[in-house]
C-alpha cells in the first residue's frame, strides 16, 4: 500500500511539473486561432448558414438564365459573353460566403456590359443587405427606369419600404441640383416630367434615360412649355457624358420643341434643357417610343434573320437610313428564284443583297435611284438550302415596302 500511495503522489507531482512547464502553450495556441478567424472569418469558423446550393438572400435571383433571357429581349441578340455570366454566377458564391461587399463589386461590373433589369434588382439587394439605402434605392432606380413595373423590383421595394420609401422611382418633377451630367435626375419612358428654368443666368436642367428594349425604335422628346416667355434648347449626351452632335432648339418662345431620333435599344442617354437668351419658365419633359418598327423586327443581324415562306408576300419597313433587315427563305428548286420588293412609300429607295447558305454575299439587286421605285432580282439556289436576303435603304432614305419571293 504505502508503494502504491507513494507511486501515486509522484504521478501527480509528475503532472503538476508539466503543466508549470508548458503554461503558456495554450494562450499561444489560442492567439493563433484569433488570427486565423480574424484572417478567414466565418469561411472557416463561422456557422456555414448559407452554401453554394444554399438559400440565397431574400429577393436576389440567382438563375443565371435570367440574365440570358433579360439580354436577348433588351438587346435583341443572345449573350454569348461567357465571363459574364461567370460573374454573374460567381456573385452567389460570395453570397453564400457573406461577403456582400465583393458580391457588390461584382455586380456593378456586370451592369457596366449587361446593364439589366435582374442585374440592378440584384445590386438593389446586396446594398440593402449592407445597409447602404443610397446605394440600394439608385440600383432599384436604375431597373424601373427599364421597366417601370419590373416585378422583382416592386416585391423588393414594398418588402424594404422601411428603408427605401418611394425614393426609388424615377422622377416625375425636377430635382435640384442637376445641373450636371453627374447630377442628371432619372426619368423612365412616356412619363411626363415637371421642370423649370430658373431666373438665373445660365441655368441647366440634365436628365437621364434609357431607351426602350430590343428592337431600336424610334424616339420622340417633346418639352412643353408653361409660358409664353420660355425658349427651350436641346442637348443630348451619349452614355459617356460627352455631347453628341444630336441638338435643337426654337426659334419662338413659347413654341413646343420636338426631336426625333433612333438610337440603340436599351442605351443611356443625357438631356440638357435650357433657355436660350435668358429666357426662364417651367415646362413639361417626355421621352416617348412611337414603335416605328415594323412586326419583323429585330432583324438588323443577319443571325437574325427573319423565315419567311416563299410565294408569300410580307410587309415591312425601313424605319431610317440606318434600319437594315434580314430575311432567310428554303429554296423550293434548283435554279432561280425572284425577288420583288414593291415600294410602299414616295420615300424610300430600296437595296437588296443576296447571301448563301454559308452567308455570303453572293450579288446585289439592281441600283435603283428613284425613291418609291420597285426593285426586281433574280438569282440562283439550290433545292431546300437555305438564302438569306438583306433589303437596306440608299442615301439614308426610309419608308414602306413589301417583299415576296417566288
Amino acid at each position: 500500500m504505502p508503494v502504491s500511495a507513494h507511486g501515486k503522489k509522484k504521478k501527480k507531482k509528475g503532472t503538476r511539473t508539466l503543466v508549470r512547464k508548458y503554461w503558456w502553450l495554450a494562450p499561444v495556441l489560442g492567439g493563433l486561432a484569433l488570427l486565423v478567424w480574424l484572417a478567414t472569418g466565418p469561411r472557416i469558423f463561422g456557422p456555414r448558414v448559407l452554401s453554394r446550393a444554399g438559400a440565397p438572400i431574400k429577393g436576389y435571383v440567382t438563375d443565371v438564365q435570367v440574365l440570358r433571357d433579360e439580354y436577348k429581349q433588351y438587346h435583341g441578340k443572345q449573350l454569348v459573353n461567357q465571363q459574364l455570366e461567370q460573374r454573374f454566377q460567381l456573385v452567389n458564391d460570395k453570397i453564400a460566403l457573406q461577403d456582400y461587399e465583393s458580391a457588390a463589386l461584382l455586380l456593378e461590373n456586370v451592369a457596366q456590359q449587361a446593364a439589366l433589369p435582374v442585374v440592378y434588382n440584384n445590386l438593389g439587394v446586396v446594398y440593402a443587405q449592407l445597409n447602404d439605402k443610397a446605394h440600394a434605392i439608385g440600383a432599384f432606380r436604375e431597373a424601373l427606369a427599364r421597366d417601370i413595373d419590373y416585378k422583382p423590383v416592386r416585391l423588393n421595394l414594398d418588402r424594404l419600404r422601411n428603408m427605401t420609401g418611394n425614393g426609388a422611382d424615377p422622377v416625375t418633377r425636377e430635382i435640384e441640383d442637376n445641373g450636371s451630367p453627374e447630377n442628371a435626375n432619372v426619368i423612365s419612358l412616356s412619363k411626363g416630367v415637371e421642370g423649370d428654368i430658373a431666373e438665373k443666368v445660365n441655368d441647366l436642367d440634365y436628365f437621364r434615360v434609357t431607351t426602350p428594349p430590343a428592337p431600336r425604335d424610334r424616339i420622340l422628346i417633346t418639352v412643353e412649355p408653361h409660358t409664353p416667355l420660355l425658349s427651350l434648347v436641346l442637348r443630348i449626351y451619349d452614355s459617356d457624358r460627352r455631347v453628341t452632335d444630336m441638338a435643337t432648339d426654337v426659334r419662338q418662345s413659347g413654341q413646343a420643341l420636338n426631336f426625333t431620333f433612333g438610337p440603340p435599344p436599351n442605351t443611356t442617354y443625357y438631356l440638357q434643357i435650357s433657355g436660350s437668351n435668358r429666357t426662364f419658365g417651367s415646362y413639361t419633359l417626355k421621352v416617348s417610343p412611337l414603335r416605328a418598327y415594323d412586326p419583323y423586327e429585330p432583324n438588323d443581324e443577319i443571325f437574325n434573320a427573319k423565315r419567311i415562306e416563299v410565294s408569300q408576300e410580307i410587309m415591312a419597313n425601313i424605319m431610317d437610313g440606318k434600319d437594315e433587315d434580314y430575311y432567310s427563305f428554303i429554296a423550293p428548286r434548283t435554279g432561280q428564284v425572284n425577288v420583288t420588293i414593291r415600294n410602299r412609300s414616295t420615300t424610300l429607295i430600296p437595296a437588296l443583297t443576296t447571301y448563301s447558305p454559308e452567308m455570303r454575299n453572293i450579288g446585289f439587286g439592281p441600283d435603283i435611284r428613284t425613291p418609291g421605285a420597285t426593285l426586281r432580282h433574280t438569282f440562283d439556289v439550290v433545292e431546300n438550302q437555305m438564302y438569306y436576303l438583306q433589303v437596306w435603304p440608299e442615301n439614308g432614305t426610309a419608308g414602306d415596302y413589301s417583299l415576296i419571293v417566288e
